[in-house]
């Protein structure tokens, strides 16, 4: 029993249009849950602009001066940062992969993001000590508002 070329050339269009589908639908269902307009925060899990917005005028001045003051001092480790994921996209990218330069890498890029993150966490806990007890508790519960959003969303999902 022979299968004509038409039927599967027919078939092979009817699998593709199908694999689209589903990646389209993946595409859009993951675009709809996180909002597609908004900007994600990669890796970090504090949402500023969003507690900042619960601050009076004053308190959202002194908080942006505390960042202008201090982000100067990120650039650095965000560049440096950014040349690792460079590097590595080019060593994974080449004919031949180089385990132990993507390995050093690797460890080079997680050593700055957690100097990145220890930078953040003094910045946080300078802030927190300047902002009155009942602010601080609502700034910071606004800033990790969307982790739990996200949490419960999920949890929603399992019933």
């Amino acid at each position: 029993m022979r299968i004509s070329r038409q039927k599967i050339l027919s078939a092979a269009l009817v699998l593709s249009v199908a694999v689209n589908l589903i990646i389209g639908g993946f595409l859009i269902t993951q675009w709809i849950d996180h909002g597609g307009d908004k900007r994600r925060h990669g890796k970090f899990h504090f949402d500023r602009k969003e507690a900042v917005s619960i601050l009076d005028e004053k308190e959202q001045e002194k908080f942006r001066q505390l960042w202008k003051d201090n982000r100067g001092s990120l650039r650095p480790f965000f560049r440096e940062f950014r040349q690792h994921r460079e590097t590595l996209a080019e060593l994974f990218s080449a004919e031949t992969l180089d385990l132990v330069a993507i390995n050093q890498t690797y460890a080079d890029m997680i050593a700055t993001q957690i100097q990145i993150e220890s930078f953040i966490q003094a910045s946080m806990i300078e802030l927190a000590k300047s902002l009155p007890e009942d602010k601080r508790a609502a700034f910071f519960e606004k800033g990790f508002e969307h982790r739990e959003k996200w949490r419960n969303s999920k949890k929603g999902d399992e019933k």
